[in-house]
Formats: structure tokens, sequence, C-alpha cells
């Protein structure tokens, strides 16, 4: 028997294992629309960015969402957080229409119904942090809260989000 004849390799029959380990997997989910882009289920994975401009900005959120769109960005997000942002949503989506850019626009709101509520007139999908959505930025204080105390602060949440899912 010859010594110098290599040791078989394990490696070639453990790398389909260990590949498969860091494959990447989807969960099984439903599909939505965002506009005229579906997510979810079997779909693609969707490109999308988010705009670096003050949403105010109409000139300038617009030509930053024809440089997404024409990167091949499927879905934008705009921050819509003070009324300044809310009122020019109407003007952004002319100046879309009128430049005929057609990807879709979420609204991306911290701290505030009242700016769901008007984002939701004007942008495909309104996405918020369930955590700041009800209480603005008292989320940072540590609370503890009695029976009583939480099913009153449900209450509250719920009075403040049911009306932006009957508007969605």
């Amino acid at each position: 028997m010859s010594t110098n004849a290599p040791a078989p390799s394990l490696f070639p029959k453990l790398l389909p294992d260990v590949l498969e380990r860091f494959r990447a997997k989807r969960r099984r989910t439903r599909v939505v629309s965002i506009g005229s882009v579906k997510v979810g289920g079997d779909e693609p994975i969707r490109v999308q960015s988010m705009c670096t401009t003050h949403t105010w900005d109409v000139e300038a959120t617009l030509g930053q969402i024809a440089r997404l769109q024409a990167a091949g960005c499927e879905i934008v997000r705009l921050t819509v957080p003070s009324q300044k942002d809310a009122d020019a949503l109407p003007r952004i989506r002319e100046g879309m229409k009128a430049r005929g850019l057609v990807v879709p626009i979420v609204a991306d709101i911290h701290f505030s119904p009242k700016m769901a509520m008007l984002a939701a007139e004007h942008c495909d999908k309104v996405r918020i942090n369930p955590g700041n959505f009800h209480d603005g930025q008292k989320f940072f204080k540590v609370r503890e809260y009695t029976d009583a105390e939480y099913q009153d602060e449900l209450a509250q949440i719920e009075e403040s989000f049911a009306p932006l899912v009957q508007r969605c």
C-alpha cells in the first residue's frame, strides 16, 4: 500500500450540506399590492429605496424619484413627518404624472396618526411604526402599567389606529 496517496477529502461530500444551511429561504406569505407592484408570495424580491430629500421640497423629491425609477427602483418611500410634507404629496403626485413616473410611493410615518391619515389620500401605502404610532415620542420612557392602565392604552391605540385602517 502506498503512503503517498492523498487521503480522501470529506469537503466535497459536506459542501452541499454546508451551502444549504446558508441558502435563503422565504417564508410563505400572501401577495399584497403596493400600487401596481405585487410583493410577497412567489413574487420576486422587490427593490425599494427612500428619498433623502425633504418631502416638502417637491422639485428635489421629484428629481430623486425619477433617478430612483431610472435605476430600477420599484418602490419609493418618502418621509412625512409634518403638515408641510403632507401638503406636498398632491403636488408630488401631479409632478410624477407630468413626468411619466409610475413607481409606487410609500409614506413613512413616525409619531403622527394625523400625518398618516393625510398621506393615505395620496400614497400607495402608508408605513407606520406601531411602537411609536400612538403615543408619539413617549416610547423611550420606561413605563409599567397596571391592568387598567394597559387596557386604557389598548383602547387609545385602537381609537387612533382604526381610522387609518378604515381609510386605507
